[in-house]
């Protein structure tokens, strides 16, 4: 029974004032078709937006593409003009210059390789063991046949043998000094007590 009058009874001041959701309010019709104007409006400007967007882009990337193409071709139209005026200003070669210049040139094209390995051979045949190889490239002339001359050293087990060995070099060959090794040794064919040096006129074994 209480409970019933409580139910009929006006709510306190202060139980009013302690209200704070407020009262419920509901919306208009019209508030629902607004909102779903805005989405409509939404879905239909989102795709335009980002298909401008993607414009954009592919506008700037065009656009870089034609500076850098433009930059290459004006870099590609200067580099001739520097390459003629270079060669223009480009020094004539004086008398000596040019005469430096062709012994150079046949300096490197003489067939050093070819002078070395046939010292070699002609050492390894007499048994000689080789020490020293040296060219004087003053000797070289500037006539496309000429060769320096050469001196070698080797070490010899005697005298017969220094002397075979300056004899196998051909006949501008000489035997210019002979004397004891420093620290003898001994190989295969022998014990090698001597040092031998020998000119070659010509360079040519």
């Amino acid at each position: 029974m209480a409970r019933h009058l409580l139910r009929w009874m006006p709510s306190p001041q202060w139980a009013q004032e302690l209200d704070f959701v407020g009262p419920r309010i509901s919306p208009a019709p019209w508030s629902w078709l607004l909102l779903l104007l805005g989405l409509v409006a939404l879905g239909l400007v989102l795709p335009r937006v980002q298909a401008l967007a993607d414009q954009q882009l592919e506008a700037e990337a065009t656009l870089k593409r034609l500076q850098r193409a433009v930059h290459q071709q004006a870099l590609a139209s200067r580099a001739p003009r520097v390459a003629v005026k270079q060669g223009d200003e480009a020094p004539a070669l004086s008398p000596d210059a040019a005469r430096h210049a062709a012994q150079l040139a046949q300096w490197l094209g003489y067939p050093w390789l070819t002078l070395l390995d046939e010292v070699d051979a002609t050492a390894k045949s007499e048994q000689a063991v080789m020490l020293g190889f040296s060219l004087d490239l003053a000797t070289l002339g500037s006539r496309a046949d000429s060769a320096p001359d050469v001196r070698l050293s080797a070490a010899v087990r005697d005298d017969a043998s220094a002397l075979r060995w300056v004899q196998a070099q051909g006949g501008s060959a000489q035997l210019l000094s002979r004397e004891r090794l420093s620290t003898p040794f001994v190989a295969a064919a022998g014990s090698y007590e001597w040092r031998a040096e020998a000119a070659l006129a010509g360079g040519a074994p």
